[in-house]
């Protein structure tokens, strides 16, 4: 009887770790079908690089990782184990970068090796070491296209007594007449968003802050001081001041279309 019993609670030890092994198996099953498919890279850290189309893809037939890590693709392995990842040696095709491309790309291999957790929401992907979140993607290519088109262009002209400031933020145009008054909004149509985002997508927005003013007339209360301020992926680029109705030509297409957008709104007004 004795011998029964320890028998007995043997295969009960045993039935209860196949039990756990199967329930791990089919959670971790599921995940893999839930994670599947491609996703594009938004985050790196606290950096933004939605722009620079870097791509992750799961096969959960194969248990391989792929990419795009910002000049060459990469390939791997990856287990699961509940919200536990681990991925293994990943190789890379072995393009010629430039210095940026380069560095973007070890940063982004880099993270890939020291993430240990993973989640996923509403097609969003995001890898963590620990508590610290390494990449952030998503499945919905949507998201980086309205992270890549996401402006804020603020124009102001002033002087000791006059003040006027257009601000174009998610398709709309907020105009502002004096310093003491409320500003009015207006929702631009898609055509023209398009025709402004058209002219700031021209521009090296780090290449802004060394321009120089054509003239300098604002020194003489000649002419307004003007300011140009744009305002992507998180960081601010601004013009050095300039006088109202001359800016350089580098911007002088784009402030033309912002201008010529405030004016149609007056005229409906």
């Amino acid at each position: 009887m004795k011998y029964l019993t320890i028998l007995l609670s043997v295969f009960t030890i045993m039935s209860c770790g196949n039990s756990k092994d199967v329930n791990a198996m089919d959670t971790n099953k599921e995940t893999m079908e839930q994670i599947s498919g491609t996703y594009y890279v938004t985050n790196i850290g606290e950096n933004n690089f939605s722009q620079e189309k870097l791509s992750i893809q799961f096969d959960e037939n194969t248990n391989t990782v792929s990419g795009f890590s910002g000049c060459n693709r990469f390939t791997g392995t990856y287990k699961l184990d509940g919200d536990s990842i681990a991925f293994g040696p990943l190789a890379t095709t072995r393009m010629h970068c430039q210095d940026a491309d380069n560095k973007m790309e070890q940063n982004m291999l880099s993270a890939l090796n020291s993430a240990n957790v993973i989640e996923f929401k509403n097609q969003e992907l995001a890898l963590y070491n620990k508590d610290a979140v390494l990449i952030k993607a998503s499945k919905n290519s949507d998201v980086i296209l309205a992270q890549e088109n996401m402006y804020r262009i603020e124009y102001t002209s002033s002087t000791r007594g006059f003040y006027n400031q257009y601000i174009f933020e998610n398709g709309k145009l907020s105009l502002q007449k004096d310093r003491s008054s409320a500003p009015s909004t207006k929702t631009c149509s898609q055509e023209e968003t398009n025709k402004l985002l058209k002219e700031v997508k021209t521009l090296d927005l780090e290449k802004l802050k060394t321009l120089e003013a054509p003239s300098e007339r604002r020194f003489v209360d000649a002419a307004a001081i003007a300011t140009l301020k744009i305002t992507h992926q998180g960081k601010t680029y601004q013009v050095p001041e300039f006088d109202a109705g001359e800016p350089n030509k580098y911007i002088a297409p784009l402030v033309s279309v912002l201008l010529e957008l405030t004016e149609n709104k007056q005229k409906i007004d």
